[in-house]
């Protein structure tokens, strides 16, 4: 219940809570559904782990994790991939944005704001799926620009779900922050010289 409510409350913050949400054993029982979470139980005996999936469909847009099985453990496997190996997608995401301003001519402001005229390149880059959630949410952590985004109201009405599990994603997305800044570093020094 609390990571629903983190992911789909913009009030609620489960580090800020806890985790600790209002609920009853009594209430749990009544569910018709709740077999299927018995079956998540044994599937994932460790909290930790449930968690993960949880909040790895959540994150990846999947609001019925318990009700669509096959892509929720496909986000899972998805999300576990991406922590193995978050520098080196985040590296290769950076080298997408540079292209794509290479190919449009964009400047820094392009890339990182909305303009008068269209949606900042990374943006347009993560809604089209070509880059990942992981790399917005560190990109957002180094140059802080979601909360640009989250000002413009045509934004918020069309990308609302999309800001909010960019912003949600915060406390979850985790990454060397020595190795992520090099990469960083290198690719504002790139952005730059456009």
């Amino acid at each position: 219940m609390a990571v629903k409510l983190h992911f789909t409350k913009d009030g609620f913050d489960v580090f800020k809570n806890r985790g600790n949400v209002k609920g009853t054993r009594e209430a749990f029982n009544a569910r018709n559904d709740r077999y299927m979470f018995d079956k998540l139980a044994r599937k994932f005996p460790v909290d930790k782990d449930m968690i993960q999936f949880f909040v790895a469909n959540f994150a990846y847009g999947n609001d019925a994790a318990i009700y669509s099985y096959e892509e929720a453990e496909t986000n899972l496997l998805e999300w576990n991939r991406r922590k193995q190996s978050i520098t080196k997608i985040f590296s290769d995401d950076c080298g997408k944005i540079l292209m794509d301003a290479y190919k449009n001519k964009h400047k820094e402001d392009a890339i990182f704001n909305l303009t008068n005229k269209s949606y900042s390149s990374i943006l347009k880059l993560f809604l089209g799926g070509q880059i990942s959630l992981e790399t917005v949410r560190i990109l957002d952590d180094l140059k802080p620009m979601v909360e640009t985004w989250k000002n413009n109201t045509s934004m918020v009405l069309l990308w609302e779900n999309e800001l909010r599990r960019i912003e949600k994603s915060k406390g979850f997305v985790k990454y060397d922050s020595d190795k992520v800044s090099k990469v960083f570093n290198d690719f504002m020094q790139e952005v730059k010289e456009l």
